[in-house]
């Protein structure tokens, strides 16, 4: 923890709702053909997972590198490039009808995308931020959220 002090980060709390915002649009346009049923989850790898994705949203946000931001960096951008395949996807499923099943289907060759690309997407960012005890939250929220993800879609 030498590299973090305690603070306020903006660019950290733009890292953490950049991909959030298009869940906005999923809560207001929802699928279709939404299944009527609730398939049931291991309850430990959803704390797990809620617990991680809250404890990268503080580390990313309030710890905060002693080091310069470099906005040249090659972690921002191949963060940025996950990122965009994420949008791809959810444009994919708005394009395509908002049909539930586009939500677990493969998108060039990757399989469960929305659970792979945003958790790409954040280790790469928290690696830009040199924020490593994010990278460490999001590995386990990684893990559990691609368990989860795959339970749901199989």
């Amino acid at each position: 923890m030498n590299n973090v002090k305690l603070g306020f980060s903006w660019i950290g709390l733009i890292v953490f709702l950049l991909p959030m915002l298009i869940n906005i649009v999923y809560v207001i346009l929802p699928p279709k053909n939404a299944p009527t049923t609730q398939q049931e989850t291991n309850k430990i790898l959803e704390i797990i997972e809620q617990s991680t994705r809250m404890l990268y949203m503080l580390a990313i946000v309030f710890l905060v590198s002693k080091e310069k931001v470099d906005f040249t960096s090659v972690w921002m951008f191949i963060g940025l490039i996950f990122l965009i395949l994420y949008y791809m996807v959810w444009f994919r499923y708005f394009l395509g009808g908002r049909d539930v099943d586009l939500l677990g289907k493969k998108f060039l060759f990757v399989p469960m995308p929305l659970a792979v690309f945003p958790v790409i997407y954040f280790i790469f960012e928290a690696i830009w931020l040199n924020n490593y005890i994010a990278v460490l939250f999001m590995i386990i929220f990684g893990i559990a959220h691609n368990i989860i993800s795959y339970n749901s879609f199989s």
